[in-house]
């Protein structure tokens, strides 16, 4: 409750003055501490009102406007220390740091976004950073089961492309298939349709920019991630998930995704079209939770196959127990092929701990085959220590 005091004081008192009778100003054996107990009354009876009257508006605002906004975000921090082909890495990363900003224009409307600063930096500042608009949609609730959202989205594949607070997953990094195979983070612009069907089942209908990828690595999926910036939209890419969640415990969910041309371009180029399949299994089984995810790229032409690039999948298996609060422990095992001659594989296990429900320290080790080595980037084998938040 609010409370009003120097600002109301001099007006109870000059009412309790006023109000007073003429008279007794005029009988002398009236005390003084009389009349202070008179108007110290009068006074907390007048403040009491006030407040009373401020609460019933206050109130009655917020029930009539049904407006609101959101704050949220997360953050994470890695130390890497690999053996990345005979070359000892010692690597410390303020990796991402995130702001969710929402705002509800009516209880059936509302706004969703996110900002991202990437490695602490922002490009241009000598440095490896990035400053992503990751999320900026509006959505609407056409009933109570079905909404239509516009505007910068995450592509709805995956286990974490949605959903990738660092409390929500074990490991330091995020696995590794769905940082290749999957592109996470994955967002695009366009527009989706999402229908609860009741039952524990749901699907969703996206239309959206597609990837366009560089003539140098035609097949480089990841790479053709347009984000939104004055992204080609000759060819739009259409996708399509369906989720089971009707039994406690578990999740089934399948995608699919079409991209018509990789070129993005009205002539006849160096990549056409290419299909996404895959699909995830999660189920928890009191303190035990069970992982399974696979997905598989298939590009079409002669280039690609030529390449050895027109199959590019990938899938892993993970188990972790969870027996409090406070701690977890993981392990997990992965496999993808990017190039037919190359399969990658790695392992991983660590721990887990959270001091709050918000906040996890994470430890791993990880082991990667030779196959796994990609030199554009760090791998390896060695161990990875993170902090990580959400609010």
């Amino acid at each position: 409750m609010k409370t009003y005091h120097s600002r109301f004081t001099l007006s109870a008192l000059t009412l309790a003055m006023m109000s007073l009778p003429v008279a007794a100003a005029e009988q002398d054996t009236q005390s003084l501490e009389d009349m202070q107990q008179r108007m110290d009354a009068m006074e907390a009876r007048f403040e009491q009102q006030l407040n009373a009257l401020a609460d019933e508006l206050e109130a009655s605002r917020s029930q009539s406007s049904g407006k609101d906004v959101h704050f949220g975000g997360y953050g994470e921090m890695h130390y890497r220390h690999l053996d990345d082909n005979g070359e000892d890495v010692r690597e410390l990363d303020f990796h991402r740091w995130v702001l969710f900003i929402g705002y509800d224009f009516s209880e059936r409307m509302r706004l969703v976004s996110e900002f991202e600063l990437e490695h602490a930096i922002s490009p241009g500042s000598e440095g490896n950073g990035a400053v992503e608009l990751e999320q900026a949609y509006i959505e609407y609730d056409l009933t109570s089961n079905m909404q239509l959202r516009s505007g910068i989205m995450l592509t709805p594949v995956g286990i974490i492309n949605e959903t990738h607070e660092p409390p929500t997953f074990y490991g330091v990094e995020r696995p590794v298939i769905e940082t290749t195979i999957i592109p996470t983070t994955w967002y695009v612009g366009g527009v989706m349709f999402s229908h609860q069907l009741g039952g524990g089942i749901s699907y969703d209908i996206m239309l959206s920019e597609g990837l366009k990828t560089d003539e140098t690595e035609p097949f480089d999926l990841k790479g053709g991630k347009q984000k939104t910036s004055f992204a080609d939209t000759f060819d739009l890419a259409t996708t399509v998930r369906v989720n089971y969640r009707g039994i406690p415990g578990l999740e089934l969910s399948g995608y699919a995704q079409y991209q018509p041309d990789l070129d993005q371009s009205a002539r006849e180029s160096y990549a056409e079209s290419a299909t996404l399949i895959g699909g995830h299994v999660i189920y928890q089984l009191g303190n035990v939770t069970t992982k399974a995810l696979y997905a598989r790229w298939d590009v079409s032409g002669d280039a690609a196959a030529l390449a050895e690039q027109d199959v590019q999948e990938g899938g892993y298996v993970e188990v972790s127990y969870r027996p409090g609060d406070t701690w977890g422990v993981f392990a997990r095992h992965s496999g993808w092929t990017q190039t037919t001659d190359l399969k990658a594989t790695q392992v991983d296990f660590g721990v887990s701990y959270f001091p709050h429900p918000d906040v996890v320290l994470k430890a791993d080790y990880q082991i990667q085959n030779e196959d796994a080595n990609d030199p554009d980037s760090l791998d390896g084998d060695g161990f990875n220590l993170g902090i990580g938040y959400q609010f």
